[in-house]
Formats: C-alpha cells, sequence, structure tokens
C-alpha cells in the first residue's frame, strides 16, 4: 500500500484560527511526521501535568508550586505563578515556548509587558538565557524530559480537542472540500495504516517478533494519554517479569507518571495492566497463536474477528479495546511481517474511539456498524484540519 497524503484545502483549515503568535512545530515521531502546537504544551503546564522539580540552566532546582493564570491574550502566557526556586518562593509570570529562539522572534526582548517573567520553559533543546527589557534573566527550564506522556499522543489530543463541539463545522468543511468523502477517508486511513506498520517494523526488527508483540501491545494498552508509561514498562520488563512483579507492584513502578485526569474507569492504566496479565496468564502463547491466526484463511472479517479475540486473546479483555489492540498493534506488526492485512485492516471494528469522531460520523450519513477506515480516516483528518 502507497503513502498517500491526503490534505484538506488551506479553506478548510482557517476556519479554525489559533491566536496570532502560537506557534506549531513539525516533527517525526515512530509513526511519521506529526504537527505539535505551543498551545498542546500550555494545556499541561496548565493542568500542572508537567513533571517537577526542573533543573535550570542556571542550575537552580524549581518546583512547581502553582502553574499560573492561562492567559488567551497578549502577554505572557501564564500570569501569577507560584515558584520554587532551590526551596525559595517566589511569584512571577511564565512563558512557554517550542524554541528557546521564540522569545526574540516574538520581540519579547523589547516588549515591557514580559518584565515580570520569572520562567522561561522551553519544550526543545538548546536551550539558552533570554533577557527582559529591564535587563533581567528569567529562569529557563528544558520541558521536553518532563512531560507525562509522548509528544505524538499529545499532538493528536490536542487536535481532537480543539475540535471539540465543532464535528458539525468539520463536517461542512469536510464536504465542501472533497465531494468523494468516502474516497478520501481511506486514503487517509491508507497513511495512518502505512504509519502504523512501519512503526511496528522497527520494533520488530529491534526486539524481534516476541519481543515487538510485548512492547506494541502494552504501548496500545496506554492510548488515552498513558502510552509513554506503558510503552516504559515493556521496554524494561519482559511479560514474565512483570508477572512476578505483580498487578499492584507494576502499577506503582509508574506512579506519577499515569495520566488519570479525565479517565473514564474502564480506560484506567491498572485495569488495562491486570488485563494484560490476565492474557498472558490465560494465553502463555498467544504470541505463536497470532501467527498461526494470521495464516489461516478466514471465512469472513466477522470470522476472522471472533477467532482471534477467541483462540489468541482468550476473551481477556472488553471487545472495544480487544479491537483497539488488533488496529494499532496487533495487525501492523503482522503486516509488517509481510502478511499483507491492509484489507482486514481497514474493515476492522475500530474499538474505541473519541466522541468526536462518532459525531462527525453520524454527520456525514454512515449508518450501521463502523468500520476501520471510516474512524482511521476521520481521526487523520481532523488532525490535518487543526489549526496551523
Amino acid at each position: 500500500m502507497g503513502d498517500v497524503r491526503v490534505s484538506l484545502p488551506r479553506s478548510v483549515r482557517a476556519k479554525c484560527r489559533m491566536r496570532r503568535d502560537d506557534e506549531v512545530e513539525e516533527l517525526t515521531g515512530p509513526y511519521g511526521p506529526f504537527t505539535l502546537t505551543e498551545r498542546a504544551i500550555q494545556r499541561l503546564w496548565a493542568a500542572g501535568e508537567v513533571r517537577s522539580p526542573l533543573p535550570s540552566l542556571s542550575g537552580a532546582l524549581i518546583e512547581v508550586v502553582r502553574p499560573g493564570d492561562w492567559n488567551r491574550g497578549a502577554g505572557p502566557d501564564f500570569k501569577g505563578a507560584e515558584l520554587l526556586v532551590n526551596e525559595v518562593r517566589m511569584r512571577g509570570d511564565v512563558e512557554i515556548h517550542l524554541r528557546c529562539g521564540d522569545w526574540q522572534a516574538h520581540g519579547h526582548d523589547l516588549d515591557p509587558a514580559y518584565d515580570g517573567v520569572a520562567l522561561h520553559a522551553v519544550l526543545m533543546p538548546e536551550l539558552r538565557h533570554v533577557r527582559t527589557t529591564s535587563g533581567r534573566t528569567p529562569e529557563a527550564v528544558l520541558l521536553l524530559p518532563h512531560l507525562p506522556r509522548d509528544l505524538e499522543d499529545l499532538a493528536e489530543e490536542d487536535a481532537l480537542l480543539e475540535l471539540r463541539g465543532r464535528a458539525r463545522e468539520f463536517v461542512r468543511d469536510l464536504r465542501s472540500a472533497a465531494a468523494d468523502f468516502p474516497s478520501a477517508l481511506r486514503e487517509g486511513a491508507a497513511r495512518r495504516f502505512t504509519r502504523k506498520s512501519g512503526h511496528a517494523a522497527v520494533r520488530l526488527n529491534e526486539l524481534g517478533w516476541e519481543g515487538a508483540c510485548h512492547a506494541l501491545v502494552v504501548e496500545s494498552l496506554g492510548a488515552g494519554g498513558n502510552r509513554a508509561p506503558m510503552s516504559e514498562l515493556a521496554m524494561d520488563l519482559t511479560p514474565q517479569a512483570m508477572e512476578l512483579l505483580g498487578l499492584d507492584a507494576l502499577y506503582m513502578r509508574k506512579c506519577g507518571r499515569w495520566r488519570l485526569r479525565g479517565l473514564r474507569p474502564a480506560g484506567h492504566p491498572y485495569r488495562r495492566l491486570a488485563q494484560y496479565l490476565e492474557l498472558n496468564r490465560a494465553r502463555p502463547c498467544w504470541r505463536e497463536a497470532l501467527l498461526r491466526w494470521a495464516d489461516r484463511s478466514h471465512a469472513s472479517p466477522e470470522v476472522a474477528r471472533r477467532e482471534l479475540h477467541e483462540e489468541v486473546l482468550a476473551r481477556s479483555m472488553p471487545e472495544g479495546r480487544a479491537d483497539t489492540m488488533a488496529v494499532d498493534a496487533l495487525l501492523p506488526l503482522l503486516h509488517a511481517t509481510g502478511r499483507p492485512l491492509d484489507r482486514l485492516w481497514m474493515e476492522w471494528p475500530p474499538g474505541n474511539r473519541p466522541d468526536e469522531v462518532d459525531e462527525a460520523r453520524r454527520l456525514l450519513g454512515f449508518v450501521g456498524r463502523a468500520r476501520n477506515w471510516e474512524v482511521q480516516g476521520l481521526i487523520g483528518l481532523m488532525r490535518e484540519a487543526s489549526p496551523r
């Protein structure tokens, strides 16, 4: 399958404009290039999700007592933050940038409104000191090592949050931009599958079949904001080590790293880790069974799905979670071994998905059982329609 790039016209993306000084960064993640906005990092800071203490460029240790009030207008991003700098309490503003050079690029060194900045927080490396118009040098910290989850997961969540309550507007723009919108969705889904199978191929080359199965499945259990700590657990511990450690100790290894705010009970990482341990207990050889399942001739996608749930995954988790695991991890990984499963992936039930996607699908007139190409295509196009 080719790497088909689908892009909405500028007129579609222009409907959701961000404030003028909100920067974006084009990055490359495990699933390919993606766009991250400064706004996404601001959201993490506002929610108190940036882990401290933060070592500053001057050598100080900075604890965030209160992130400050998020300022959506002109001036510093956060007003009146409370910080502990080497255990000395201080109050001041916080400015967040993707790159350190944005301080001068935005003219903050010439703007008195930024004289009260006590902390300059920068996402990407190459940190250096900056100055205000009064000659002060704010403390400077690098945020990347202290984020609670990976950047691509954060970028996708940010795009969907920006479209919350705007599904009707998105669908109207999609219809006007693409007369054959089902083909646009299929192409968008194909692009996502190419990225997912490419990511799986890298893991397969690095870890071998059993290691890649373990890493990708555990990583997929972190969908919804906990992909990074799940991935770390998988890289640190084999399935056997996880079983020996036990559920409580396994969960506590990442205590403070889990993102729990806004999670539904079914998405709690403790519950998802329990499901993975149950899978390994009920089907110790599920990785070998997965290969046998892939090599079998199935009467239909429905039969293939039932056999995967029963014979490979041992009904160890709810159907929605099992389907999400199949489309995010299992089918792309099998495809990376040379088994052509792209068509099966397209027709597979999409599993758990954001409410915004279901609303857009309904407004587009899709009825009946959702197919993966519909949902994956919508997620991809929603990301492209996110403000740039």
